[in-house]
């Protein structure tokens, strides 16, 4: 028997992948939605979030759910409590991307330098290309140490980085239609 992480189901996206359900995912994708019906900074997001937990956790019954039924269950929620405006508003992007830099580097190989920046940015025009609105990048310290242990200076290393996802994030965040890609970096 396989069991789902915190009794959650994953969560099925329209290229056929899958990602873990994640609470503030959902809470973000309310608060734009209240922003948008004129709820500016709305405290009940996160109750209603936690609903929309409760029940995947409790009443669903299937391993996975696919993002329009996972829609439909936060709007019924808003529904339900009067919440008409900001359901009229309410879309749900792509779950949050998550990138590993050290994984990247791992995978670059011996080609280090330019086959791993060459990677990364084939991964941030994917992202820009897709309906997320969040992408998160972790590991740079050990990317960095990874790298830098093949003869590179790891500060002069670590700047190069994070300005190629500078540079890259935000022209590739330009070419988006809708909502602008946030990047987060760690």
């Amino acid at each position: 028997m396989i069991a789902l992480c915190d009794g959650m189901p994953l969560v099925t996206l329209p290229d056929g992948t899958s990602a873990t359900f994640d609470k503030h995912w959902i809470t973000a994708s309310i608060r734009i939605a209240a922003e948008q019906a004129g709820y500016h900074r709305w405290w009940l997001a996160e109750h209603i979030a936690e609903s929309v937990a409760v029940y995947l956790q409790r009443d669903f019954t299937a391993n996975i759910v696919d993002i329009p039924n996972l829609q439909d269950a936060v709007l019924n929620v808003l529904q339900s409590l009067g919440f008409h405006d900001i359901a009229s508003h309410f879309r749900l992007p792509d779950p949050p991307v998550r990138l590993s830099l050290k994984e990247i580097a791992h995978e670059a190989g011996d080609g280090y330098e330019l086959a791993f920046f060459g990677l990364l940015g084939d991964r941030l025009q994917h992202v820009a290309g897709s309906h997320a609105m969040r992408l998160e990048i972790h590991d740079l310290s050990g990317c960095v140490r990874l790298m830098g242990k093949r003869g590179r200076l790891v500060q002069t290393l670590r700047e190069e980085i994070v300005g190629f996802i500078r540079q890259y994030g935000e022209a590739a965040g330009q070419s988006r239609q809708g909502e602008p890609l946030e990047i987060q970096l760690s």
